[in-house]
């Protein structure tokens, strides 16, 4: 697609998946609570899940990338936390409803799953990633 332009985002913790991860946990807790197993397991089982979904929450909030954009090119640019650019390739990319998950490989071989919310990124932006992937998609 050579008419392409060049799709840029500042990339932030989306609030509407740290909470869907936190209700499925409590579903969850909930549901083990509900079981017929000991009270020794569903504690333990609970404090696990608990425990798993503040792991999962924790990198969320405080998110690797903070700027990223697909160039006309096709390849990405991204900058760190630290304020360090990379280049970057997409992997994969799906999108479901309003959500867009993104997968990259940076030059340096790490791997990055940008997960783009309503409540983290423009419309406008998700409706252009849409069309790019589409393109991407078919190309493949």
């Amino acid at each position: 697609m050579k008419s392409a332009t060049a799709i840029a985002f500042d990339y932030r913790f989306s609030r509407w998946l740290t909470l869907a991860i936190a209700v499925v946990s409590l579903l969850a807790i909930g549901s083990i609570f509900s079981s017929g197993a000991p009270v020794w397991t569903k504690t333990g089982l609970s404090l696990a899940m608990a425990g798993w979904a503040g792991w999962t929450i924790s990198p969320l909030r405080r998110p690797l990338i903070v700027r990223a954009a697909w160039l006309p090119g096709g390849h990405w640019r991204v900058v760190d936390a630290d304020g360090r650019e990379f280049t970057a390739e997409l992997v994969g990319g799906v999108a479901r409803g309003p959500w867009i998950v993104l997968n990259l490989r940076r030059s340096d071989g790490k791997r990055l799953a940008l997960i783009l919310g309503p409540d983290n990124c423009d419309t406008d932006i998700r409706r252009h990633l849409r069309v790019r992937l589409a393109d991407a998609e078919m190309r493949a």
